[in-house]
């Protein structure tokens, strides 16, 4: 039992006060109706150490050091009401309201079916010294108002850990936003990182191709204007394209899926390129046709891209083979070109998004190039991720949230 002043919770400040009145209505008893017997210094003794020893002894609940506050006060109350109840020759109730407060600082376990025997047996052991004559109030006031205690120590435990898990429920729920917020911050920048990646692979691809078209164009405004004419449509309409296709990466509109399968819009992709670059292309398939995901097959597609204006634009090439290979397990994409190769597998930003690109799928990119021997760019992607891509989607519903 703390003192009052380092108490937390109201209904121990309202025990200490309560025990103050009892033991301050006790002292006037005792000084009243005791002081004539001879043994009454010892008697006021035994009192005040029942009221000070117990109530400054700063024995905390969960202590286990020495004796506690309960043990303490079954010790001294009960000492001075043996005592005082043999002297005054009369049984006292003074124990009521001591086993109480005994009962509410009790501490769970075997101890407190030790006190409560304890406390049961006090007046037992008073009545023994002053005969058997009205031994139920004795036990009325060790068994019952000890029980009371306790019930009120199991509210107030009961209380503590409500509390604990309140706290711990508000720290788990901050630890939660911040793992939100951080969460956001990684999407927005994975975000950022996808439209760049998107933005470089599709204007440098166009790009690309307009620069060789016109420069087409330059040479064809003298021997054929007619055929100038034709080629510059042409580019229009693929800066159109490429224009709406910026515009919707910028806005986060997803564009719609294509109803043609993965091998025609490789092939539309690779044959576009070849007529606006004017290099010899050839496309190759083998296998059946495989239903991949979306993000799948933009990726493919990008990455076709990506390595076809690598091969003009670094590698000089005059001839490309583009082989999509679609086995049961996985989709291998091969761009082989005749070029003048690296001697080192040296990954820039098209090639390090096409490479977070795959492996963000599963997937992988393998590239092999020499010096003035071309260069052979592999990627491939398994299936069956990219099958579980799509089911996710399919069941995803926060996608029609707000």
């Amino acid at each position: 039992m703390l003192p009052f002043q380092y108490e937390t919770h109201w209904v121990y400040k309202t025990a200490q006060i309560t025990r103050v009145g009892w033991f301050l209505f006790h002292l006037l008893f005792v000084v009243v109706f005791l002081k004539p017997f001879p043994l009454y210094w010892l008697l006021m003794a035994l009192f005040f150490s029942a009221f000070l020893i117990p109530q400054w002894s700063r024995g905390q609940v969960n202590s286990t050091r020495g004796l506690n506050y309960p043990m303490l006060e079954f010790i001294f109350s009960g000492l001075f009401l043996v005592v005082g109840s043999f002297l005054l020759g009369k049984y006292s109730s003074f124990l009521a309201y001591p086993s109480l407060c005994a009962g509410i600082y009790s501490r769970p376990g075997k101890e407190r079916w030790f006190l409560w025997a304890g406390f049961s047996i006090v007046p037992f052991l008073t009545y023994l010294a002053l005969g058997m004559d009205q031994i139920g109030m004795g036990v009325i006031e060790g068994l019952f108002f000890f029980g009371i205690g306790i019930s009120i120590a199991k509210v107030l435990e009961t209380e503590k850990k409500t509390q604990i898990l309140l706290d711990e429920n508000r720290r788990q729920n901050h630890l939660l936003e911040e793992y939100a917020k951080q969460i956001e911050k990684v999407t927005l920048l994975e975000e950022r990182n996808r439209l760049a990646r998107d933005l470089h692979d599709t204007v440098g691809h166009t790009f690309t191709s307009v620069i060789m078209g016109l420069d087409a164009v330059s040479f064809l405004l003298d021997a054929s204007p007619q055929k100038a004419k034709e080629q510059v449509n042409r580019l229009s309409d693929v800066m159109r394209r490429s224009l709406e296709e910026t515009r919707t990466y910028i806005h986060q509109i997803s564009p719609q899926e294509e109803k043609e399968d993965l091998t025609s819009r490789l092939k539309n992709v690779a044959q576009e390129f070849a007529l606006n670059t004017k290099i010899e292309l050839i496309f190759k398939s083998f296998g059946t046709p495989e239903t991949i995901s979306f993000h799948g097959d933009t990726t493919l597609i990008r990455c076709l891209q990506e390595a076809l204006t690598n091969a003009v634009r670094h590698g000089h090439a005059n001839e490309i083979t583009v082989t999509l290979n679609q086995e049961a397990s996985q989709v291998v994409l091969t761009i082989k070109d005749d070029g003048i190769g690296f001697k080192a597998e040296t990954y820039g930003f098209g090639l390090t998004g096409m490479k977070e690109r795959l492996e963000a799928l599963q997937g992988g990119l393998k590239i092999e190039s020499k010096g003035q021997e071309g260069t052979v760019i592999t990627c491939f992607l398994p299936v069956r991720v990219e099958r579980i891509w799509e089911e996710n989607e399919e069941n995803d519903k926060s996608i029609d949230c707000g």
